[in-house]
């Protein structure tokens, strides 16, 4: 079913607070067109990538997603339960979609294409043998392009009604493919690193390459009590990239440690954003507090002198909801005038989109 341009306006309006000139404005459900394809999703993490034959594009990775049909009219007022606005058919693990890059031009539009071989929208991060899709799920996190190929993290993670949250983090992998000729997501053949394994931590939330290193956003419980509440970050060089043991750590003294990690903000819900921003030349993580439940940034161009003494500010507030925890906020793109992040709602399950001027 197609989005009408009415309906794309409700989904629009349905969320959208006020907003004075020069203050954050909320706008609604991000790329509502996705919603011609499915039902909702969660993750939504992008990776710029340049093509083999010269053109960039945005691959969109995304982690739950919901499949089915609409009984009526799209519908993002309804809550977890879908049933009464849509037929739930399926619910793959990790999807992936291919875009134009974004600007300010196209953002609310971007015609995103998802990896449907067959015609099915369906898992390009494989199971293997013995793994059951009903209890492993394995969410696609952030990635970058190296060597020839389009790196992805990934979570692995169980799903158990006797943890908090319904599912028990057991570690992160590493997923590759050729870079492909054009933007068809079809092109794009992902398998496993079988070599690369990280127990107890979340690798790979996003990505951001300076000078000789990528550096690399992740997650860890600081109490070992399971909860990813704690920012790491690494870097590596690029040609290490598969090679789990070249990663260094930052420490909350400042410096790099194959063995010493530091752990940063301890209020982090979901996945955080790490960029490189070249107009501001400086690195940017944006993450949701789970405390606050605020968006939250932190602006530096020393990794060192950040770890010694690390500080965020809130960027932007969601309208309050009971019961309710937002998480997940990132950036997705910037440009001269404003930074649009993404934060997931889950009465809706689906990434909200922030517009921040500059």
């Amino acid at each position: 079913m197609k989005i009408s341009g009415a309906a794309a306006w409700i989904l629009l309006l349905c969320v959208m607070p006020g907003s004075a000139s020069g203050e954050a404005v909320n706008e609604g459900v991000f790329a509502p067109d996705r919603l011609n394809h499915v039902l909702g999703q969660d993750g939504v993490t992008p990776i710029p990538v340049k093509l083999r034959d010269g053109s960039g594009a945005y691959l969109w990775t995304f982690g739950d997603t919901i499949l089915g049909g609409w009984k009526g009219a799209v519908v993002t007022t309804a809550t977890l339960d879908f049933s009464a606005a849509a037929d739930m058919k399926a619910m793959p693990s990790n999807t992936m979609a291919l875009t134009p890059v974004p600007s300010s031009a196209n953002y609310r539009s971007l015609n995103f294409s998802f990896y449907a071989p067959g015609g099915k929208i369906t898992e390009f991060i494989g199971y293997k043998p013995g793994e059951n899709p009903f209890v492993n799920r394995l969410w696609a996190a952030g990635g970058t392009q190296a060597g020839g190929f389009i790196y992805v993290y990934f979570m692995d993670v169980a799903i158990t009604t006797a943890a908090p949250g319904g599912f028990v983090f057991k570690g992160a992998g590493l997923a590759r493919a050729p870079v492909p000729r054009s933007a068809v997501p079809g092109l794009l053949a992902f398998e496993r690193v079988g070599a690369f394994r990280a127990e107890g931590l979340a690798v790979g939330d996003s990505l951001a390459a300076r000078g000789k290193y990528l550096y690399i956003l992740g997650r860890a419980a600081r109490a070992n009590d399971g909860r990813l509440t704690s920012l790491c970050l690494m870097r590596v060089r690029p040609r290490h990239i598969e090679d789990l043991s070249r990663y260094e750590f930052l420490t909350s003294r400042g410096k790099w440690s194959a063995k010493e990690r530091g752990y940063f903000f301890d209020d982090v819900g979901g996945e955080a954003s790490l960029v490189y921003d070249p107009a501001k030349k400086v690195f940017r993580i944006i993450y949701m507090s789970f405390a606050s439940q605020e968006i939250k940034a932190a602006e530096f161009s020393d990794f060192s002198a950040f770890a010694r003494t690390p500080r965020a500010g809130p960027l932007y507030t969601p309208p309050a909801r009971k019961g309710s925890l937002y998480y997940s906020a990132k950036e997705i793109f910037s440009d001269g005038g404003n930074i649009y992040l993404i934060y997931m709602d889950p009465a809706i399950y689906q990434p909200v989109l922030v517009r921040v001027p500059r």
